[in-house]
């Protein structure tokens, strides 16, 4: 017989270890409600949602946040969401993962703690050659089944992307800076972005 989780440290939050969504996932009311909104929603605006489906590699948890969680709480956990998924990226390398964080309950209450313990992370998600984004009904394509965090590595195809978010660029552009002058400067108008985007950041275009 499995033992229960031991319950987190004093002022940490009990961060359940993610799993496929899909598998054993879909046995909770919001992971399940989660699969197909990923897969019909979500792709909508983002193509890798379907290809990381079919492939198996997204993963998912539920953290638990209330009005009186601490911010520091809610960062620590998100902090350690990035640690665990950074080692899915060396896992995975093949399939892209990604990693949606939901927040069960009512979402009004928690919003914006979540978004200001998001905003806290973010430096450390660039920093791993990550991309985060935080997604609630008035933000995503279509309603969604509870605020979440969607965790992806930066590819190549991100390059509007990171021209549109300045604490991306750099990173963007230590990882793919040669592939997007050989491949993806198509235009005028985007090699001139580009160019004022490596100008901003001093660097080489």
């Amino acid at each position: 017989m499995s033992l229960p989780p031991a319950p987190p440290p004093a002022g940490e939050l009990h961060r359940p270890d993610p799993v496929v969504l899909g598998g054993i996932a879909d046995g909770t009311e919001l992971g399940a409600a989660f699969h197909p909104y990923l897969r019909d929603c979500m792709g909508l605006v983002c193509p890798f949602a379907s290809q990381a489906l079919l492939a198996g590699a997204v993963h998912y948890a539920e953290l638990r946040v209330t009005g009186r969680t601490a911010l520091r709480a809610v960062a620590r956990a998100l902090a350690g969401y990035l640690a665990w998924f950074d080692g899915a990226m060396r896992r995975e390398r093949d399939e892209q993962p990604g990693l949606v964080v939901a927040f069960p309950g009512p979402a009004g209450p928690v919003l914006p703690l979540i978004a200001a313990a998001h905003e806290v992370v973010r430096p450390a998600v660039y920093a791993r050659g990550c991309t985060s984004s935080l997604l609630h009904s008035a933000e995503a394509p279509c309603a969604v089944p509870a605020p979440f965090c969607v965790l992806r590595r930066i590819v190549p195809a991100d390059l509007l992307l990171s021209m549109r978010v300045s604490r991306m660029f750099p990173v963007y552009y230590r990882l793919y800076a040669a592939e997007a002058r050989r491949t993806r400067l198509l235009t005028a108008e985007i090699s001139e972005r580009w160019n004022r985007a490596c100008r901003e950041h001093g660097l080489a275009p």
